[in-house]
């Protein structure tokens, strides 16, 4: 975790026991840096808005989850990307409180859905994208690596001593 201010968050969103966390894979058709990426719902943080807020609306936006069905719990922190430009990103903790009904919303993203968080736990060198990176393979063409890996690698320590309700507040 860092110190930097936040220019963008993204919605860790837990479900069920064991926990499985709501993820998406960015459409490969867009050019972005992101393209093809396994990523959790999430994007800039627009003027005014709290980490909060635009974890909220990018999930909405991307993923088709409505912000009134979801109970944040906390922060899991700053975290940046390695490559230039950098970006600093704040993971939102929370679950859903209601139903909810996950699928691609916007045409940045053509796949939602949810992974066991002990699957995140399985790291090897894998294949992607035509070079060898430290990630978890999903299956086909699904890599978690990266921020996102980084996260969730994160929330998996904090889970090993703590519950996803003692995250409340923090």
């Amino acid at each position: 975790m860092l110190s930097q201010e936040p220019s963008a968050a993204v919605l860790v969103l837990l479900w069920g026991s064991p926990p499985h966390v709501l993820l998406e894979r960015k459409s490969c058709s867009v050019a972005s840096r992101f393209a093809c990426d396994v990523a959790l719902p999430g994007g800039r943080i627009k003027n005014g808005e709290t980490p909060e807020e635009a974890a909220l609306r990018e999930a909405w936006e991307e993923a088709w989850v409505c912000p009134s069905m979801v109970r944040v719990l906390g922060r899991l922190g700053v975290f940046s990307t390695v490559s230039e430009p950098k970006i600093y990103t704040m993971a939102i903790l929370a679950e859903p409180w209601g139903p909810i009904d996950v699928a691609p919303r916007d045409p940045e993203v053509d796949a939602v859905f949810w992974v066991n968080l002990e699957h995140v736990k399985k790291l090897s060198t894998v294949l992607h994208r035509g070079r060898q990176v430290q990630g978890v393979k999903l299956g086909k063409d699904l890599v978690v690596w990266g921020l996102t890996l980084r996260i969730l690698t994160s929330l998996g320590e904090e889970m090993a001593t703590r519950s996803v309700k003692d995250f409340k507040g923090t």
